[in-house]
């Protein structure tokens, strides 16, 4: 390369210097912005105008709208007070909201009440409740609320992991007077947790929620726990009740030609026996199950196996008859095997209690052992004993004076499980009883929703 060139290039060279001295780097000092999440401009890898991609704030087309897993509940407080909830689903699992302004309305029959505003925060993925307590109806009665949120929420992604907060040993108590939730909260986190807002739910027998109410933590230590409490004034309202498990019921039923002792057309008692047995399986709920065994000389399970159509059962006790082929005995331990049988089969659900209800007039008197009188009644009780080592729970039923009480006493799952009817117009109250007995009222279940807010909550 000549000199002339090498000049000429020197010259090139300090005219690109200079302009990227006084052009290039005052554009990016004094007139270029990086692209940021805040101004106002889809850009870097952003999916909308300063939302998505790397941006905190997440664009509409992300969002999935909070649900309502029910219609929002309206609580009786006092004559014109009344609490409201609703309980809601975040789908969202990395979304959530701040400062989430809702209305509440409340409509009794002839229309709008009134409404409650608020500002609540919506966590991340899963459920939550709002609550409003202490709104005002003056002499107006409630009947239905809505709930909605405004509109345009800003949604923020939060990827963190929540801390582990349990809630344990729930009980609820003095449901009769002042109702109170007591439960103790334990965090199995490795840090302090702040501002816990808690909302609790009670349920009714049926599922349906009778009284809601909120609490709340400042703060709790990791690995500590701490006590809250939930109070009413009043206690809940609620005509619901149901079992807390289903169960399988057998009915052994005598028709031995004792059983027609008293003549007439229907013949008697059977047809009381029978009514009254209709009357037990129409106790039952729509998840236990039903079979019948009726008895004489020998017993026969044809006539239903368990089953949850408690209709076919009434249609089978209705068609119970007396054979009219010889004189019939009362064989009790073959109505308690063929009952066991039924017990030990696939219908037989294994996470369900099994009960036998035994109603007989007579005394036992097969199957036979020779030079053993009383053998009739030691095998029914040795298989008795083998059904209740089982875990089947025997009631048993002793209708008029011919009955040996103390067998059909010791029979029973309990002395107190034996039930004497002299006549056949007390079994419609005997079978009620024994239908409350094997139906052990549900208590109200409890449900305690917790939620870490990430800023101080205005109490």
């Amino acid at each position: 390369m000549d000199w002339a060139t090498k000049r000429k290039l020197q010259y090139v060279s300090a005219i690109i210097l200079a302009a990227i001295l006084f052009v290039v780097v005052p554009f990016f000092i004094f007139i270029y912005k990086a692209p940021t999440c805040f101004d106002g401009a889809k850009n870097g890898a952003e999916s909308g105008i300063d939302c998505g991609g790397a941006c905190k704030l997440l664009c509409s087309a992300e969002i999935a709208q909070p649900i309502s897993r029910w219609d929002p509940r309206v609580f009786r407080v006092s004559t014109s007070s009344y609490s409201v909830l609703a309980y809601l689903e975040n789908p969202n699992v990395a979304g959530e909201v701040y400062h989430a302004p809702y209305t509440f309305t409340l409509y009794d029959r002839d229309g709008l009440i009134t409404e409650r505003k608020g500002e609540t925060y919506i966590p991340k993925g899963g459920n939550f409740a709002v609550f409003e307590p202490n709104v005002d109806t003056g002499a107006r009665i409630p009947i239905r609320a809505t709930f909605q949120f405004a509109n345009n929420l800003i949604w923020v992604r939060n990827t963190t992991i929540d801390p582990a907060i349990d809630v344990t040993s729930k009980a609820l108590i003095s449901t009769s007077t002042t109702p109170r939730v007591e439960a103790t909260v334990q965090n199995n986190s490795l840090s302090r947790v702040s501002n816990i807002d808690f909302t609790t739910i009670v349920y009714d027998g049926s599922g349906n929620a009778i009284g809601a109410s909120r609490t709340y933590l400042d703060s709790l230590s990791p690995g500590r726990s701490k006590d809250i409490v939930f109070t009413w004034p009043a206690p809940f309202v609620t005509d619901s009740e149901s079992c807390s498990s289903p169960v399988d019921a057998m009915l052994a039923i005598d028709r031995s030609g004792s059983m027609a002792s008293l003549g007439q057309n229907p013949p008697q008692p059977l047809t009381d026996v029978k009514n009254a047995g209709i009357f037990f399986v129409n106790q039952l709920n729509k998840n236990d199950e039903a079979g019948l065994i009726s008895f004489a000389t020998s017993a026969t399970s044809t006539h239903a196996g368990l089953t949850e159509n408690l209709h076919d059962i009434t249609a089978a006790i209705g068609d119970i008859s007396i054979l009219s082929d010889g004189v019939q005995s009362t064989n009790i331990t073959d109505a308690l095997m063929k009952s066991s049988l039924e017990f030990s089969s696939p219908r037989h659900k294994t996470d369900t209690q099994g009960v036998l209800v035994l109603l007989t007039d007579g005394v036992a008197n097969l199957p036979e052992k020779k030079g053993d009188a009383s053998y009739p009644e030691t095998s029914a009780l040795m298989v008795g004993e083998q059904m209740k080592t089982a875990g089947i729970h025997i009631f048993t039923i002793g209708l008029g004076k011919d009955v040996n009480q103390n067998f059909l006493r010791s029979l029973a799952s309990a002395s107190d499980d034996f039930y004497l009817a002299p006549s056949a117009d007390q079994l419609v109250d005997i079978y009620t009883r024994i239908a409350t007995k094997i139906c052990t009222k549900k208590p109200a279940s409890i449900e305690i929703i917790p939620r870490l807010f990430p800023y101080t909550i205005g109490l």
